[in-house]
């Protein structure tokens, strides 16, 4: 078992020189975002290869830009990603139906939406949250338009599909899913043999 993951393809972005030296420089290095690690109960961990040639892991999402301006605006971890690992296994996917579409994300600890655009999704598996309906999410990681990359579940973002996604619709209908479904009924199964099926 392995918590380390390649991400669907790299990302060229800058890295805040502060959160890689103990606060002793500033500024940002350019860098290249090419993986993922997971931990339970941790922020996800970028793993980047710096412009100067160093490697490093686990490195919050919050010190990551995709656009130097990005630099100026203050963001921290809990802006940058709503929840934390909810364990080691996952699997990094880019959902070639919502590659590059642009979206809206809200920000809890801003109180306010975001746009910008989709990047990829960590979908985590086999653990205590993923197996329960009601607590499972797609971690969707998302470039927004002030330089800064977020990490978002699914109820947190509106996607614009302009060939399909009609404005801004009522969504107070829609509900967390609290239900598993199975296709076998065990009373039928068990009447059910290879002569009768």
């Amino acid at each position: 078992m392995t918590h380390a993951s390649n991400l669907p393809f790299h990302q060229y972005c800058w890295v805040d020189k502060s959160v890689l030296s103990q606060g002793q420089a500033r500024g940002q290095e350019e860098c290249v975002w090419f993986g993922l690690t997971a931990v339970p109960h941790r922020a996800w961990g970028c793993t980047l290869l710096l412009k100067c040639g160093g490697l490093y892991r686990n490195v919050p999402l919050h010190a990551l830009s995709h656009d130097p301006v990005g630099f100026d605006q203050h963001w921290t971890l809990g802006e940058a990603q709503r929840w934390d690992c909810f364990g080691y296994q996952h699997s990094p996917i880019r959902y070639d139906y919502l590659r590059e579409l642009d979206c809206e994300v809200w920000v809890p600890k801003r109180g306010c939406w975001f746009a910008g655009h989709y990047v990829f999704t960590a979908e985590p598996y086999e653990d205590s949250y993923s197996l329960e309906p009601s607590q499972t999410k797609s971690f969707h990681f998302l470039a927004l338009v002030n330089g800064r990359y977020a990490c978002a579940p699914g109820n947190h973002i509106v996607w614009k599909e302009a060939s399909f996604v009609e404005g801004a619709g009522d969504k107070s209908w829609l509900r967390v899913q609290t239900e598993t479904w199975h296709a076998e009924e065990p009373k039928i199964d068990r009447m059910v043999t290879e002569a009768t099926g």
